[in-house]
């Protein structure tokens, strides 16, 4: 029986917001545009979690760390990243606070699961403060019995012993959890935690193709019924 239901939070719990989108933008007018290297666009949107030739369209946004890593292994990448860095801090907490949105129906079924008896837990690979923007804002702290940053653990996804802290910290087994993301690394962290069932969600990042893996593939969070996860 299940006893523990992961999430990830981009993209499966929270809205992909509008900031990184303007910031990569941005970061390839000052360098891919002017720049006597020609440093491929999709390679810098990469780096953002962004694909295809629209900006316009979010698809996966990291931790600032993971995104900074990413472009310092490209040509100017030193000053892409140092660039970004510097970008980012003049970003305004008020803007950053009011581009968070979260997924319709997420918030409802979070409280009907807890009330339902379930062990909620979130891991992602933003920092704390990051993820406090969120769980503040939409005041939900009391669903969740044990949130997972970057600041807080030195595994990261898909790593079986990511998912295996987790669940010795909230003291079940992989039979009784259940992982739900939106993208192919959360699929990959269910699978390699061995846990109970993997669900994807096709509200973030993730198409069917890459959450092929998933025991079950639903539109949203606000999808999950208590008779899938038994």
């Amino acid at each position: 029986m299940t006893e523990l239901i992961i999430f990830d939070k981009d993209g499966t719990l929270m809205e992909l917001g509008s900031v990184i989108v303007k910031l990569a933008d941005d970061l390839i007018n000052e360098f891919s545009l002017r720049s006597n290297i020609h440093i491929p666009k999709s390679e810098i949107k990469d780096a953002f979690g962004l694909i295809d030739d629209q900006l316009d369209k979010v698809l996966r946004a990291d931790s600032v760390k993971s995104i900074v890593e990413r472009l310092r292994v490209l040509p100017e990448g030193e000053r892409m990243a140092d660039w970004t860095l510097s970008q980012m801090e003049h970003l305004s907490t008020d803007n950053e606070v009011d581009d968070i949105e979260i997924i319709e129906g997420v918030k409802d079924t979070l409280k009907r699961l807890k009330e339902a008896g379930y062990q909620l837990a979130i891991v992602s690979a933003d920092d704390q403060y990051s993820m406090d923007l969120f769980i503040n804002k939409f005041e939900l702290s009391p669903y969740f019995d044990l949130i997972v940053t970057s600041d807080n653990t030195e595994h990261q996804k898909p790593q079986k012993a990511l998912i295996d802290e987790i669940m010795d910290k909230l003291n079940v087994t992989a039979s009784e959890t259940v992982m739900v993301g939106d993208t192919e690394m959360d699929v990959m962290l269910g699978r390699n935690g061995q846990v109970k069932k993997v669900i994807g969600v096709l509200s973030g990042s993730g198409d069917r193709q890459d959450l092929r893996d998933a025991n079950l593939i639903l539109n949203s969070v606000s999808e999950i019924h208590i008779d899938q996860i038994k």
